[in-house]
């Protein structure tokens, strides 16, 4: 056992997440309670967006109660990315009560919090990490979402703008610079910044489904135009209910 455990680190160290997590399967299934093994089994889903497995592994790693406050981030991240935004809260609150100071947390609260339109706080947790962390770009779009949501889309802009200094190559930030100027009805400007964004990203389907909707409104655009838009998010993503409905209401 000692050797399969020392191949999965190594293949770990390596980036060979498949092949560690095959090992640590194997490690685990002789000592289900390796301790070791599964918080490093639980990291191998996480990182091959094994989102479930992960969160069930940081879950049995909290009821053992081992290296807890790491369990509990790990399994909060899982719940954010299940779209879990509520227990990502509940895991990072956790955290926070013990350790008020740990910036990982604070900043996956925020995120979440902008998920769930808390806005005043999504800022006051990504403010507190961004006055240390100041060129992170995803808290940067974060928390500009959440000046725009809270009413503030000039502080929102100039988050967005402060990203794409970092970063210039970042379709998200010019994403929401579109979709800030369609909420304020600036459409040509909309259109500006997801063409941007479209060019920065050829497969964003929610920027070509935006744009479509800055067409219909333009009187520089046509209607075909923005069905093309729809169509074209459609192709990448056949799920989305606001593009079916817009194909379904404007494009015959």
């Amino acid at each position: 056992m000692t050797a399969t455990r020392e191949e999965a680190d190594e293949f770990m160290k390596s980036g060979d997440y498949e092949a560690a997590l095959a090992a640590y399967d194997r490690v685990i299934k002789l000592k289900p309670e390796d301790k070791y093994a599964l918080s490093n089994r639980a990291l191998c889903n996480e990182k091959l967006e094994n989102y479930e497995d992960a969160y069930t592994d940081y879950a049995k790693l909290i009821q053992m109660k081992f290296n807890t406050r790491k369990a509990y981030l790990g399994r909060a991240r899982c719940s954010f990315e299940m779209e879990n935004y509520e227990g990502a809260v509940f895991d990072t609150n956790i955290i926070l009560k013990a350790d008020p100071e740990n910036l990982d947390a604070s900043a996956l609260r925020g995120r979440a919090f902008v998920k769930l339109g808390q806005a005043n706080d999504a800022i006051t947790d990504l403010s507190r990490v961004l006055n240390q962390r100041p060129d992170d770009v995803q808290l940067l779009v974060s928390r500009g979402v959440a000046w725009v949501r809270g009413g503030a889309a000039t502080s929102g802009i100039k988050d967005f703008d402060r990203a794409l200094k970092i970063q210039p190559n970042l379709p998200v930030a010019n994403f929401n610079k579109g979709v800030v100027f369609y909420l304020y009805e600036n459409w040509d400007a909309a259109i500006e910044y997801l063409d941007i964004a479209i060019k920065q990203n050829p497969e964003y389907s929610e920027a070509y489904t935006r744009r479509g909707m800055a067409k219909l409104e333009s009187s520089f655009h046509r209607t075909s135009g923005a069905c093309a838009d729809f169509k074209k998010s459609k192709e990448i993503d056949d799920e989305d209910e606001l593009t079916l409905a817009l194909i379904k209401n404007y494009c015959k």
